[in-house]
């Protein structure tokens, strides 16, 4: 009988683990002691603190699109973007804590190949031709691993091929330098905003909204089943989109906590990025890769350009009947209102169906085996169990597809092209404090297509102060009474766009047009 294997002291662990992560991010990039004291917003630490040349900072302001351009025309080489971004995200993780791991040599490499092979034929590999792209923490990338965010998993779930969304990311000319975490708290430490380092980067795909929001990635990959791409880029200022279920490939993302046979409400990945031509990017070199040949379970549906029409039906929902938003939120959804509006867009308002039925259904949905699958995870690194975490885990499918059935008519009766809504109930949480999702994840139980898109607007004190209000349920209670808009200073507001299930280019589109009109 072999020995039981008894868990290494989790305090001994977690050193280690942060000391292997430090040791990937090169000391030459280190932050000037001029730098410190650190702001709480730190969104201008990467010009201020001279890591990166004046080219280089020009070559981070440019979006993927842009980017890939420039490389196709011969502006920049794979190796200049690429070691500008390795720079950019060293200078991220010191200040936001955002990285999983850097791989600078392994990044310049593939760079340098990129660049051989575009002065051999003189064309680009693909649409992404070295262009920077980091990915969340559980999708596989070739020769790394993808703990998810458990200690225990550490070292022991090296990937030995690339997932399928990296596989074609890779054959679109993409550089990859860095993973990203996969929690805003775990064993690598807490991420922060870098509006607003007291608040939160928002889960999971937070390291992601991090890094993007500070310049130090062309373009994300992330994942959401309940909001985790959408939650990141509101409590960042970034773009993010969340699919249909079965609209992108999926194989190579591992789930270590879902119970085997799971049936109940899938995530999907979905780019995050810092501007709408990225996302429609990434979505329609998805698309032409044709994953379908190699993966079955994904839709064969190639991509359909769009344009929104010129005078879009808004569904407006101010208030899901249980949280309603603080001050900020409101603030920049009246905004949005007044200006598409004055567009001429038609503005209706829009109750939300059966919140209180949705959200029975989707916390058993979400953890379907009471959380054993969670805890069995942190046991094995013996790792503490973070509050979040046991907050959300209480104790199917049939009440789940009927209610899609119903909310399909209801959405159908309301006759709009797309809803509008809040994607929080607040701007980015103080630490700790992050706790509701239903303005996500009521469109994960749908499986409606949705994104995030920054209207410009930032928390402002003198404007969005807080009082008079009593709430009306516990959840609403913690919102309010965990708000400082002072304490929040900075934290970008974003705000939801949500199309009809399986209607990905409208709702992208309409994003697009919206987005035009809102943002300041």
């Amino acid at each position: 009988m072999s020995p039981v294997q008894v868990p290494r002291p989790y305090a001994e662990a977690e050193a280690d683990a942060r000391a292997a992560r430090d040791a990937t991010i090169p000391a030459a990039y280190a932050l000037p002691k001029s730098s410190y004291p650190l702001p709480k917003n730190v969104t201008g630490v990467l010009a201020s603190c001279g890591v990166l040349s004046p080219a280089e900072l020009a070559i981070v302001e440019l979006d993927a699109t842009a980017l890939a351009g420039h490389i196709a025309a011969r502006k920049y080489t794979a190796v200049e973007v690429t070691t500008a971004y390795v720079k950019a995200a060293a200078v991220a993780q010191q200040v936001t804590n955002c990285v999983v791991e850097l791989f600078e040599d392994e990044a310049l490499e593939r760079a340098a190949w990129l660049d051989a092979e575009l002065a051999r034929t003189g064309r680009p590999v693909g649409e992404l031709h070295g262009v920077p792209v980091s990915i969340k923490d559980h999708i596989c990338v070739k020769g790394h691993d993808t703990p998810s965010g458990f200690i225990g998993l550490v070292g022991k779930m090296v990937a030995e091929e690339d997932a399928h969304l990296v596989k074609i990311l890779r054959d679109a000319g993409a550089v990859f330098f860095s993973l990203m975490a996969i929690e805003t708290d775990s064993y690598l430490g807490v991420t922060t905003s870098p509006w607003n380092t007291d608040t939160t980067c928002g889960g999971s795909s937070g390291g992601e909204g991090a890094i993007l929001a500070c310049k130090a990635s062309a373009l994300g990959v992330g994942s959401d089943i309940g909001g985790s791409v959408r939650a990141p880029a509101a409590s960042t200022g970034i773009y993010s989109f969340k699919p249909g279920v079965h609209r992108l490939p999926h194989v190579g993302m591992v789930i270590p906590i879902g119970p085997q046979g799971y049936d109940g409400i899938h995530g999907t990945q979905g780019p995050m990025a810092r501007s709408m031509r990225d996302l429609e990017l990434y979505m329609r070199l998805m698309a032409a890769a044709e994953p379908w040949l190699a993966e079955p379970s994904v839709d064969y549906r190639p991509w359909r350009e769009v344009v929104a029409p010129k005078r879009l039906r808004i569904g407006v929902l101010e208030d899901d009947g249980v949280i309603r938003p603080v001050a900020p939120v409101r603030r920049a959804l009246l905004h949005a209102v007044e200006r598409l509006k004055a567009a001429g867009h038609e503005i209706v308002p829009y109750t939300q169906y059966e919140y209180a039925e949705h959200w029975d259904i989707v916390r058993k949905l979400y953890f379907i085996d009471n959380g054993d699958s969670v805890h069995a995870q942190l046991a094995r690194g013996n790792e503490p169990i973070k509050p979040l975490t046991k907050w959300a885990m209480r104790a199917l499918a049939g009440r789940r597809d009927t209610f899609r059935y119903k909310l399909a008519q209801y959405w159908r009766a309301q006759g709009i092209d797309v809803l509008l809504s809040p994607a929080m109930p607040g701007p980015a949480s103080l630490h700790g404090n992050g706790k509701d999702w239903g303005y996500t994840c009521y469109w994960n139980l749908a499986d409606y297509p949705a994104g995030v898109f920054p209207t410009g607007l930032h928390v402002d004190p003198t404007l969005d102060a807080e009082g008079g209000y009593t709430p009306r349920n516990d959840d609403e209670a913690h919102v309010y009474n965990t708000y400082d808009a002072a304490k929040q200073r900075d934290a970008p507001i974003a705000l939801q766009v949500v199309g009809y299930a399986g209607h990905e280019e409208e709702t992208l589109a309409a994003m697009k047009a919206i987005a035009e009109v809102v943002q300041v």
